[in-house]
């Protein structure tokens, strides 16, 4: 099968028939027709049977399916370092970063560089830490902001700040607990608002609870530290956040205390692996690193 097979055969498992597949590749109808006619001609067997005008995949073309898919998906992650490679010198800075870091750090960070760079046009992808990594390598950013490491052969770090895990609660009412510490396995004696394991922050949480021997029940799990903040700032019950998320939190009532054993959080710059970064991404990574430097 020749690519142009390919690609017609994937549209239409993909959509379930030939005019929406011929519209996906932006090809006219006939043609995408053609195309698949010619390869299960090649094939000697067909790929798809009509029912009630919906094209049917045949046994072939569901296993010919499974070894397709990686295969497309290689050639899109070619098509999207192509398109990458050819920017203009004029197009945006773009800044990968993790959901939490965008709430509160990336808008003070943006400030300082807009007093140098007034005119350059930016824009900006929340993407979680391994998503992140995955982008950069296929040279979708200029720069990635991470928590924690994220190892990659065509990527190196630079480290932006340290902070720590917090815990953050409502202080509702006057002579309440106004500890700057906690203990984590007092903590976890009660139901918490916590990170999903996936997330680098939450492994590192699992693994200290697991080394304690406790087993946190009931609360609630979430996938971004904001997410945690938010749900804490509306009485939702204590969360565990990394000190920079902490930072932007808007209500006075919520109390922040430090986790003990004291548990590290590190932010990363992720850059293209043995190119020297333009100066505006010098610029922003030194932003960044200023008003950040209060979140450790």
């Amino acid at each position: 099968m020749k690519l142009k097979h390919l690609e017609v055969f994937h549209a239409v498992m993909l959509t379930g028939s030939v005019s929406a597949a011929a519209r996906l590749l932006h090809v006219t109808q006939p043609a995408a027709t053609q195309t698949l006619q010619h390869a299960e001609l090649q094939l000697g067997y067909a790929l798809f049977t009509r029912q009630r005008n919906r094209l049917v995949p045949t046994a072939e073309a569901q296993a010919l399916y499974a070894e397709v898919q990686p295969l497309m998906a290689q050639l899109e992650r070619v098509r999207r370092v192509a398109l990458a490679l050819g920017r203009d010198a004029g197009t945006p800075l773009r800044v990968l970063i993790v959901p939490s870091l965008a709430v509160r750090a990336l808008p003070d960070a943006l400030a300082v560089f807009k007093r140098r760079h007034p005119d350059m046009p930016v824009t900006i992808r929340t993407l979680h830490s391994r998503e992140i990594a995955q982008a950069m390598a296929l040279h979708e950013g200029d720069v990635g902001i991470v928590y924690g490491s994220a190892p990659h052969p065509a990527l190196h770090e630079e480290a932006i700040a340290s902070g720590r895990l917090v815990c953050v609660s409502r202080v509702d009412h006057a002579g309440a607990d106004a500890r700057a510490t906690v203990a984590l396995d007092e903590v976890l004696r009660s139901p918490i608002i916590r990170i999903d394991e996936r997330d680098p922050i939450g492994t590192m949480l699992a693994e200290q609870w697991s080394r304690l021997g406790v087993v946190p029940t009931g609360g609630i799990t979430v996938q971004t530290h904001h997410i945690a903040l938010v749900l804490a700032e509306q009485g939702f019950g204590p969360a565990i956040v990394d000190s920079f998320t902490a930072q932007a939190r808007r209500d006075e009532a919520l109390h922040v205390r430090t986790l003990l054993p004291e548990i590290a959080v590190e932010v990363r710059a992720l850059l293209p692996q043995g190119v020297r970064s333009p100066r505006p991404v010098a610029d922003f990574l030194k932003a960044l690193r200023a008003v950040t430097a209060d979140g450790a």
